[in-house]
């Protein structure tokens, strides 16, 4: 059997994409993290940072893994942004300051 018969023809259309951009804007380096995904109500992003939050069904998610980045960015003086519309994608932006903490340092 042929792989055109199998229906073996090749890896699927890519129908979301994801974007990593890292650049430096004035004395912090950026990353960018942007995707063409369903994106999130303006609900979710109230919320996004809370610690336990989660859209997951019960027992598949913590709530914890933006919580813990946002709270370890935010200790080395930086912040993250968030960006997202339902139906066109999401980008995160994490901004970090290039000579470290600006304030308080690192508990």
């Amino acid at each position: 059997m042929s792989e055109s018969q199998a229906g073996v023809l090749g890896p699927p259309a890519l129908k979301e994409r994801t974007t990593i951009l890292c650049i430096d804007e004035g004395g912090d380096v950026v990353v960018r993290i942007r995707d063409t995904g369903c994106g999130m109500p303006a609900e979710t992003l109230k919320k996004l940072f809370e610690p336990f939050f989660t859209t997951k069904p019960v027992g598949k998610g913590t709530g914890l893994g933006l919580h813990v980045a946002y709270k370890i960015v935010e200790a080395h003086g930086g912040r993250i942004d968030v960006r997202s519309e339902p139906g066109a994608g999401t980008e995160f932006a994490v901004f970090l300051p290039v000579r470290g903490p600006r304030t308080g340092g690192i508990p």
